[in-house]
């Protein structure tokens, strides 16, 4: 066995055993093509070269660039994760962890378990529960849940 099979062998495998660690970079169908490279070499050292060695190795890592594709259409996310935007969380309801001042965002709610900068038009303490009434960018203006000026 002389080195060049050796080097594409090691190589290919490498490559195979690096696509679950970065799944979706398809680094497995190149190894895959290394591996009958050094497989064909391994057999006949004069396959190497040849053409033919060259369409098995290119057929052999379209098949399982196919299969790799198949693979993630059933098994991973077919749509990104979503992530929570300011609008999305209007009408919900929250608790006040560091109290809401007017006109300042300096105050922090509780909201689906994420924290969100908050105002309000008067002072929340922290612990009371909240409705989101708007929404700007990362910040959130809330009322009090029970509106102790209309009660």
């Amino acid at each position: 066995m002389d080195t060049i099979t050796i080097i594409l062998l090691v190589l290919g495998i490498i490559l195979i055993l690096a696509e679950p660690a970065m799944p979706g970079f398809f680094i497995s169908a190149m190894g895959v093509f290394l591996v009958v490279l050094g497989l064909m070499a391994l057999v006949n050292p004069a396959y190497l070269f040849s053409s033919i060695s060259i369409l098995a190795a290119f057929f052999a890592s379209f098949l399982m660039l196919l299969s790799l594709i198949m693979f993630y259409r059933r098994y991973g996310g077919e749509e990104p994760p979503e992530t929570t935007v300011a609008s999305s969380i209007v009408g919900k309801k929250g608790i006040v962890k560091v109290k809401v001042i007017p006109h300042s965002l300096d105050g922090k709610v509780e909201i689906n378990n994420s924290m969100w900068s908050a105002t309000s038009d008067r002072e929340i303490s922290v612990g009371s529960p909240v409705v989101v009434v708007a929404s700007e960018g990362v910040h959130v203006t809330v009322k009090p849940l029970i509106d102790k000026k209309n009660n």
